[in-house]
């Protein structure tokens, strides 16, 4: 979370001034005084030359505030107010001075209930909420969210039909454990009628990608610092896919960022070719890509010796891109271990499978349900 800086001279406003309360009170009192006099002198039309002594008197005056707030920088009092007053003199004359202590007045008394921007950013993003709202989240990740009456609908039906507070703590969950499946949720809450929610949702969006920015940073430097080391390599890659994945972006920068994360694959595949995970990575985000060939030359190796069914998910799906459909039969029969019917097969899945593995004509056969596989990582 992004604090605050609290010294003298950027402290929050909502905090009172450090000392010095009396005397801004007395030194505006006192400008105000004089430069009312100097009006006063300058209107007069019986005291000779004097315009140019009104003149010098506001001069006198300005350049009196200029010392007295050095000199409260160097006690280290608070410069807010009296920086007003230096700024606002040469401009308005007396009515300079009374301004900012009208504005010191009603600091004083707002300052008693008002909630201070701190305060307020930080409650967007609490660090604990309340059990109801936590409940929500651990249900709906775990795919439980039908189990029970408060939880009975998504992040994304919430964010529909719910109240500003319950759509508040919906999207502080979501930028506290953001997901790209929590994405529409954000976007949901960016075109919210209530102004509130619109900007708690502006913040958690710019704090998602600030987050993925900053990670971005670190795993970067740490793969030009290490460039042979297929760990780092593959991290920033991973990274990267996730960035692009994440459904924030527009076309052009998603596009950018998926050209990275596949140079970052397959420079960490070059370091590491047995690497079965970054293998796997690799195809996935090249299928993603519209690259089905490569896609299927990478995964591949993997489709005779992986435990992953996920890999072969994927390699299936490039087959049936590329019309190798003897081969995706050939794959269903092989790994009957893992696509027969005692696999434990998504529903979506399964019977996709089970129709490829009954030898029909590769005319009738049904397509791969590829987005229903893209859904996830």
């Amino acid at each position: 979370m992004t604090t605050i800086a609290t010294g003298p001279d950027d402290a929050p406003l909502e905090r009172a001034p450090e000392g010095g309360s009396a005397e801004l009170a007395l030194v505006g009192l006192l400008a105000a005084a004089v430069e009312t006099a100097g009006f006063a002198t300058a209107a007069a039309t019986v005291i000779p030359h004097a315009l140019p002594a009104a003149l010098l008197l506001h001069l006198a005056v300005c350049g009196g505030l200029a010392v007295w707030v050095r000199s409260r920088l160097r006690r280290g009092l608070d410069l807010r107010l009296a920086g007003l007053m230096l700024v606002t003199t040469p401009v308005l004359g007396p009515l300079g001075p009374l301004f900012t202590l009208a504005a010191a007045a009603l600091h004083a008394l707002f300052r008693r209930y008002a909630t201070g921007f701190q305060d307020w950013y930080l409650s967007l993003f609490p660090e604990s909420e309340v059990e109801p709202a936590r409940e929500l989240y651990e249900l709906i990740v775990s795919g439980r969210e039908t189990s029970h009456l408060a939880a009975g609908e998504s992040f994304t039906d919430v964010m529909s039909v719910g109240s500003p507070q319950q759509k508040q703590a919906v999207i502080a969950l979501v930028a506290r454990h953001f997901r790209p499946a929590f994405t529409p949720a954000l976007k949901a809450g960016l075109a919210d009628a209530d102004p509130s929610v619109r900007v708690q949702a502006a913040t958690a969006t710019a704090r998602v990608e600030h987050e993925f920015n900053e990670r971005w940073l670190a795993l970067d430097h740490a793969a030009r610092s290490h460039p042979d080391d297929a760990g780092t390599v593959a991290a920033l890659a991973r990274h990267l896919d996730d960035y692009a994945f994440c459904g924030l972006l527009d076309a052009n920068r998603e596009a950018e960022i998926r050209e990275k994360a596949l140079a970052g694959y397959r420079h960490g595949l070059g370091l590491a070719a047995d690497d079965d995970d970054l293998r796997h990575d690799l195809g996935r985000l090249l299928l993603r890509c519209g690259l089905p060939a490569e896609a299927a030359e990478r995964l591949e190796p993997l489709a005779g010796r992986t435990a992953d069914p996920r890999i072969l998910f994927w390699y299936a799906e490039s087959l049936f891109r590329l019309g190798r459909y003897a081969d995706l039969r050939a794959l269903a029969e092989r790994r009957a271990d893992l696509l027969g019917e005692a696999a434990a097969l998504p529903d979506s899945l399964r019977d996709v499978f089970a129709l490829w593995r009954t030898g029909r004509p590769a005319a009738v056969q049904p397509a791969m349900p590829g987005p229903a596989m893209s859904e996830g990582k």
